[in-house]
Formats: C-alpha cells, structure tokens, sequence
C-alpha cells in the first residue's frame, strides 16, 4: 500500500575498483559506457601521476576553450549528428579535432579581423564625405584636399568635426586673427578653421575642450568634388569585398558545422573522464576508482570488466559520505521526478515522494483545466508547437523531454476532468427531443438538459466544498507520512503530534459541524457527539505532550498553530475551485462576446455583414480561448507545484539529498551550437 503512495530510492554501495595502470583507459571507457557508477574523490596522487594528469588537464582546458572559442562565431543552431563517435583511441580523436578546428579558428579569425578592419575604413570613409559635402556647400568645390589640413610657417588649416552643443562655445572663443566656416548635420557640427601659425595653439586647445575630432585628409592635389566622386566608388569597392567576405565567412561556418557538433560531444566526453581520473587514486601499479553503484547493478559491472579487461578487483567498502539519490519509479511517472528534483531530492533513508506528487498533480490541474476541448488543445500545442515556439532553447534536453511528456499527461487529466464534468470550452453537450445540442452549464446537472454531470463543477459550492475536502484528505495524508518517519526515526514527540492532531481531526471536525453549523456528518445521538468532544479534546492533549516533548516548555504555546495551521492548509486548497470557476466563466463569458460581435455584424447588412460577423466571431472566440488556455494552464501548473510544495511536501519530507551522477557516455545526436541572440 505504502509503495502506492511513495517509492524507495534504489540502494547503493560504495565500492572501491582497483585496476592495473597500465588497463586504466580501457577500464575507463568501460565504466563511461555502463554508466552506473557515481564516483567519489579518493586519496593522494603521486608525483608522477600529478605531474601526467596536469598535462592531459592543459590538454582538455586548450581543446575546450578552443570548441568555446569557436562557437561563439555561430548563432543557435540544433545539429543532426550523423558520424558515430568511437571511443577507440579518444585521445587521437581529440588531437585530430584540435588540429582541425585550430585551422578553421585561423581562417575565421582572419576573416573577422579583415572585417572589422575594412568596416573601420568604410567608416572612415563616410565621415569624410559628410564632412567634405558640407565644406563644399560652405567654402566651394574647387578647393583642394591638401589645403583642408595643413601647417605652415605662416598659415594653418583644419578641419573638425564635434558634437554641436560642444562646439558652439568654441565658435565665440576663435582668436581674431583666424578665420572659419561651419556647418550643422543633425546634431554636430563641422568647422573648417584657417589661420595664421602663431594662432594654431590656441585653436589646438579650443578644439581639445570642444572635444572636437580633427579630421585627416591626404596630401592629394585634388579638388573636394574629385575626391568626393573618388570616396564614393571606393565605399562601393570596400563594401563588395565586406560582402565577399562575409559569404565566405558564412560558408566556413557551415561547412564545419558537423565537425564543431563532433568536437563538441567529443569535449563532454574527455572533460567528463578528466573529473573521472581527477577522482581516482592512483599507486605505484594499481590505479583505485571509488563510488556508489546500485545494488542491482554491480553483477553487471563485474562481468562487464571480466568480459573486457579480466584482471581488477572490485570490494564493497564502508564510508561516511553521504550517497547520492538514485530515483527509481516505474515508466509513467518517470517524468514527475522533474517535481522531486525541483524541490529537492530525498535524502539518504527518505522516501521519495513522486508517486504521491504524480496523483496530486493529476487531480488538481485537471480540476483547474477542467474542460475536455482546452485539454485537447493544450496536448496538441504541446505535442507538436511548443518546440518550435522560440521559448525552448533546446527541445533534446533531457529536463524539457520530462517537462513536455508530463505537460501531455495532465492535459491528458484535463480532458477526463472535462468529460467528467461535460464542460467542453465552456459548453455542455445534452440531449434534447432526440438531438443533441451545446448550452451554457448552469447549477442544476451542469448545463445538460436531460443528461445530468458525474461532476458538477459548474457549480460553485458544490466545487468549493470538493475542493476543501481534497485539501482536508490531502493535508491528513501529510500528517500520516509524518507519523511513520517519526515511527521511522523514533521520534516520540514528532509522532504524539502527529497522531494527536489527527484525533482531534477525527472526534472534533463531526462535533464542530454538530454544533456550531447544526450540520449532521454523522448520524448520532446528542449524548454520542458529547463523548466525541472528549475523544477530540484527548486527541489535543496527545498534540500538546508531542508538542512539549519535540520543543521543550515552548511547546505548551505552540501547540495551538498546528490547529490553526490545519485551517490555512486546507482553506489554501480553495485556490482549486477559484481557478477552476474562472476558467470556466472566462470561456462562457469570451464565447458570449463572440457571437454578440456575429449578431451585430449581421444585423449591419445581411449577407456581407454575416460572413464578415463569422469571420470577426471565429476569430475573436479563438483568440480570447487562447488566452484563457495558455493562462489557466500557467496558473494550474503553478497552483498545483504550490499546493504540493508549500502544504503538502514539509509536513513530512526534507529532500536534502543530492543527485546520482553516473560516469556515462553521453553522446547526443541533437547537439545545440551558439548562442541565442
């Protein structure tokens, strides 16, 4: 029965394996293929061995910061690895890709610094040409280009350009015996200033306060108009050879596409051996890997080593650290463990609790999506559309493949809940003089005219009272959990506590209705329910010694917030009706607009105005249905890990444990390249 509720971890052993050195690769990439071993660091390296490792750590650290390198050229992409990746002499592997990509980086490299610099001239060339075009409209076309920027015994020129506001302090403050011209373009302005030498100090210091940037033209006996003509067909050539290489930039990048995805897999995988060898202990002959492996799994490790390397030895040893958790629940609510691990792993002794989480989830998204159409559709979005919305980074990652096949699974219970409940985007289908027909849901049988509901979620007591007493089931199945780890852990204050409460919940909920709301849950004489309140105030006594006992003299004070802690809990569940109604009247109340907005396009003109009110209708309806999908969805997914993690979970679980990190071969076949942008 327990094991319908929560599962057990598998058990581990820590052992040791020793392996002659000189088998250390091979039994390595053994272990990396069966990837049932988490490793643990182990003992002091020698000298030598330090000194070997260091060199195949600078070895990886190049070849990694290489593949970094590297794919920051390109944009997010998900590749298609076709070549099969060997293992057979990884480190061959690893220097032929080095080799290669160390190319491919120098060609990129020269590519972008060509770029960058033919970028900078164009630049530069297009600063002159507005500076030239405003000269020219200022002092005249036939000046020269070698008289823009000269310096003489006797007279000077220059020409700068600076920001207008900057500038214009600049024009009040020229010396008398220097002339100049200006011109304004958007927001700066371009000075050409002439003067005597003696004066070209203080323009130089004007300028320099003016933070003005003095513009270089070349000793060229040519007029400005020439140059300008020049300038334009040169911008022309430059920005042809920026296309030229940006092609062929583009073409070296998806020419080697598959072979930074291969570099790529290949950089997990050494960088996973070097934590591998970086762990293990290594003697004069004997190399010693320590770890946790399952129970079920050392037979198989035993003769994976005795089929492939023979000669090794492999003991089950005691430790003080801390095993990791290794999940172990059956296929369908594998990917709930996602849940487990958001909140935390069990700790070594713990149950894991995804079983019970799976269930829960189930029923309250199911009742808060409640509707069969918008459970069909939120599978089909994502099934086939979330992975190409642009809100997944990478569709292959192991997390999202949980996320997605549990997302199916509650729109899954979403349209048993709606077919429950016979609400179909806010419809409910009945049968009427034979025919069957779509009405808005009401109280009395949940819209159907004469085909009454299994459940009638329509309506809102009805609704709120199933949502309480889910919580009160819910929130009791806590406190059990919590009475057996206290059995568990021989925890006598945790268990008085727990078992008080639930007494008090047994005698005292009945007497509670009995007499304050004169509700009858239980069919008993007046004389029963006074030796209820005496078994319910026991139940309190009970509460109050665990208390004492698990806090010591606080405990006679704080026994009463497990009672009122008990109302918020189970109040906290209404959330289940709240946003189960909403989304049920937010999809009558959008249909109802929708086919307002058809009839008074209909009553507008006929013929045109119905098509029109048609169109206008469907597409309203499937807009303002989307909204309310995709939202209810959002808030039932995160009311439900609420409801589970806040009131449910730390009654009776910690989930301080850490994960089972198996030394595997991980080879995707969908890698992910670059960033996104």
């Amino acid at each position: 029965m327990m094991a319908l509720i929560v599962s057990t971890p598998e058990r581990l052993h820590y052992v040791r394996l020793l392996i002659p050195k000189d088998l250390s690769s091979k039994a390595t990439n053994v272990l990396q293929s069966l990837g049932v071993i988490h490793v643990e660091t182990s003992g002091e390296l020698s000298e030598e061995d330090r000194e070997k490792l260091r060199i195949y750590a600078e070895k990886v650290r190049s070849f990694s910061s290489l593949v970094d390198t590297v794919e920051n050229y390109y944009k997010f992409t998900i590749v298609d690895l076709k070549k099969e990746v060997s293992l057979e002499d990884l480190d061959r592997t690893v220097d032929e890709l080095y080799l290669k990509l160390s190319k491919v980086h120098q060609e990129i490299e020269n590519l972008v610094n060509n770029k960058k610099k033919l970028t900078d001239e164009i630049s530069e060339c297009l600063k002159q040409i507005k500076v030239l075009e405003i000269i020219k409209r200022e002092v005249g076309e036939d000046l020269k280009v070698f008289e823009l920027s000269f310096t003489g015994e006797a007279l000077f020129s220059v020409v700068a350009l600076g920001k207008s506001q900057d500038m214009e302090p600049l024009i009040t403050s020229i010396p008398k015996d220097v002339i100049f011209k200006f011109g304004l373009v958007e927001d700066e302005m371009i000075i050409f200033v002439v003067g005597v030498s003696s004066a070209w100090k203080e323009v130089q210091e004007l300028l320099s306060r003016a933070r003005a940037e003095i513009i270089v033209f070349p000793k060229q006996d040519i007029t400005i108009s020439n140059y300008l003509n020049y300038l334009s067909k040169h911008v022309e050539e430059l920005r042809a050879t920026l296309a030229k290489i940006d092609q062929e930039l583009e073409k070296i990048l998806r020419d080697n596409l598959e072979l930074l995805a291969l570099a790529k897999v290949i950089n997990d995988i050494v960088k996973s051996k070097l934590d591998f060898l970086l762990s293990a202990a290594s003697g004069e002959y004997l190399l010693a890997i320590e770890g946790w492996v399952p129970e079920e799994s050392i037979k198989a490790v035993e003769n994976k080593l005795s089929s492939e390397i023979s000669t090794y030895l492999i003991v089950k040893v005691s430790s003080d650290k801390k095993p990791p958790s290794k999940l172990r629940n059956p296929r369908p609510l594998k990917p709930f463990e996602l849940l487990t691990k958001f909140y935390g792993l069990p700790s070594p002794g713990e149950w894991d609790p995804t079983p019970i989480l799976t269930y829960s989830f189930l029923v309250f998204f199911g009742l808060m999506m409640a509707d069969a159409v918008y459970g069909l559709v939120l599978f089909l979005l994502v099934k086939y559309v979330l992975d190409k919305s642009g809100f997944v980074d990478n569709p292959y990652s192991p997390g999202y493949s949980s996320l997605k096949k549990m997302l199916l699974t509650l729109s899954i219970s979403a349209t048993v809940f709606g077919v429950l409940s016979n609400t179909f985007a806010g419809y409910s289908v009945g049968l009427e003089g034979g025919r069957i027909v779509l009405v808005v849901a009401s109280n009395g049988g949940g819209g159907l005219i004469n085909v009454p509901t299994l459940i009638n979620l329509a309506d809102p007591m009805f609704f709120l009272v199933l949502a309480l007493v889910i919580g009160l089931i819910h929130i009791n199945i806590g406190h059990v959990l919590s009475v057996v780890v206290g059995f568990k852990a021989r925890d006598l204050g945790r268990v008085l506590s727990g078992v008080g409460l639930i007494i008090s919940e047994i005698f005292g909920i009945p007497y509670v209705l009995h007499e304050f709301l004169h509700y009858e849950l239980l069919p008993l004489s007046g004389e029963a329910y006074t030796y209820i309140l005496y078994a319910s105030l026991i139940g309190v006594l009970v509460m109050i010694v665990g208390t004492v006992k698990s806090l010591g003299g606080v405990g006679l004070f704080m026994w009463i917030f497990n009672i009122t802690g008990l109302l918020g809990d189970v109040l906290s569940y209404s959330r289940l009706a709240g946003l189960g109604i909403a989304t049920y009247v937010m999809a009558v109340n959008f249909n109802k607009l929708s086919f307002s907005i058809y009839e008074y396009f209909s009553r507008l003109a006929p013929v045109v105005g119905a098509v029109l009110g048609l169109v206008v209708m469907l597409a309203v309806a499937v807009f303002m249905n989307m909204f309310n999908l995709v939202f209810g969805a959002i808030g039932g997914f995160v009311h439900s890990m609420r409801l589970c993690f806040v009131e449910f979970l730390p009654k009776w679980y910690d989930g301080n444990g850490r994960e089972f990190m198996p030394f595997t071969l991980k080879i995707e076949k969908h890698v992910t390249l670059g960033k996104i942008r």
